[in-house]
């Protein structure tokens, strides 16, 4: 059960525990598992992959990629309240997205012209895991920034059903958002297969979405491998919540639960400046888990990788909070605005009382794709940005490549090119 101690009681191996979460070492099962995958998949394509749905997932599928009929009966069995509920996501995700769009930046200085322009990732894959639960929502977090980005193939990565065919969830999903590409595969072999290409799957240049240990894995080898651009390597999930002791203790003890029936590697934590607050919400927490509802037995699990700190106040509670790095943090006190210059590393934050993470998963429209294991510290989650690149650019009039002749002579000189770096440039002034 969760457990709760002073902030200066925590010892050095609880400290380290708390801020580097993200301990996998992926180097056995690269070796091991991960590049023999992408070696076959890049050799044999199609057969390979289905061939490894059969081992890992044991389900037979006849061909990697779902057909037109299947997705159309897939989406068919949806009924219309759920299509409904999944089109105001959709209309929210898109509204808030659209205000990311990046212009061209164009300057002069002097004789000089500047820019940067943005440009779609034309191919990308978006990964839904599978198993003990189904993400559609995440799809659309995926799919609606790519389609705004202006990206133009788009290909859903999700593991089939024990009958090997598309959850009929995620074929509505991709009917609604216009996706046609769905590789019935997850794992290493799903993640292959939309970085190399394979006889039926077009090569993606991108792969946004998280999964597995294995998924990661897979991301990362082929991102160093130079195959792929992947978004970031996601971990277990994550909330930290900040509280004055001003919300009900059953509103925080809710939050908590919901973060915690996540996966059993999830984590949640509490920071409140009141002792009898945080007996509070433990007493909460302890009445759901004898309920035995929801995922009992998971939450179980998540919760004791989760703690509730009592620190002397709000503003050292957000430093703890800044170390942390959370993928989701609630600021729950009586004035948040407050205090919110003074937050920095989060992946989503949701203020106030009335401000749950739920709403960010399936409501408010910002992307609920996040980092994770504390790496809101130099990353940020899914967006409009992730499926551009830039370009910069510069035009130069022959009075402005004059003035850059002595400095270029001079830098390019202390590091050994002044033959050519400079010569490219004094050449264009011989008589």
């Amino acid at each position: 059960m969760i457990t709760i101690k002073k902030i200066d009681e925590l010892n050095p191996a609880e400290l380290g525990k708390l801020f580097n979460r993200y301990e996998d070492n992926f180097s056995s099962i690269i070796n091991d598992i991960v590049a023999p995958i992408v070696t076959d998949v890049k050799a044999r394509g199609d057969k390979a992959v289905i061939e490894y749905t059969e081992k890992f997932d044991k389900v037979k599928i006849d061909a990697l990629l779902a057909n037109q009929k299947e997705i159309e009966e897939g989406a068919s069995r949806i009924s219309k309240e759920v299509i409904d509920a999944f089109k105001e996501l959709g209309t929210n995700i898109e509204e808030f997205h659209k205000h990311q769009v990046r212009e061209t930046i164009k300057y002069n200085r002097g004789e000089t012209e500047l820019g940067v322009l943005y440009h779609a990732i034309e191919k990308a894959a978006i990964y839904a895991p599978g198993g003990k639960a189904l993400y559609p929502s995440s799809v659309m977090m995926g799919v609606i920034p790519a389609q705004i980005a202006g990206t133009k193939e788009i290909t859903l990565i999700t593991p089939p059903d024990k009958n090997g065919n598309v959850p009929d969830i995620m074929c509505a999903i991709c009917k609604l958002l216009g996706i046609s590409a769905i590789i019935k595969s997850g794992g290493a072999q799903g993640i292959s297969a939309a970085a190399l290409g394979t006889q039926t799957v077009r090569k993606s240049d991108l792969i946004v979405g998280p999964g597995n240990i294995y998924v990661t894995a897979a991301k990362a080898y082929l991102f160093n491998l130079g195959i792929i651009q992947i978004d970031s390597l996601a971990g277990p999930s994550d909330v930290l919540i900040i509280s004055d002791a001003s919300t009900n203790p059953k509103w925080i003890a809710f939050d908590l639960l919901a973060q915690a029936e996540h996966d059993e590697m999830a984590a949640a934590v509490l920071l409140t400046t009141s002792s009898e607050y945080a007996r509070q919400v433990k007493h909460e927490i302890e009445a759901d888990i004898q309920t035995g509802k929801g995922r009992i037995d998971i939450k179980k699990k998540a919760l004791q990788n989760s703690i509730i700190v009592i620190v002397p106040s709000i503003e050292e509670a957000i430093e703890f909070s800044n170390k942390y790095a959370p993928e989701h943090m609630q600021l729950m006190v009586k004035d948040p605005m407050t205090y919110i210059d003074r937050v920095r590393n989060v992946g989503s934050l949701f203020l106030g009382d009335y401000s749950p993470v739920a709403v960010g998963d399936y409501y408010s429209g910002t992307n609920h794709i996040l980092p994770t294991g504390g790496a809101a510290r130099f990353s940020s989650g899914t967006s409009v940005e992730t499926f551009t690149r830039r370009t910069t650019f510069q035009r130069l009039t022959l009075n402005a490549l004059e003035e850059t002749r002595k400095p270029v002579a001079v830098m390019s000189k202390i590091e050994g090119f002044d033959d050519k770096h400079s010569g490219s440039i004094e050449v264009r002034f011989e008589k």
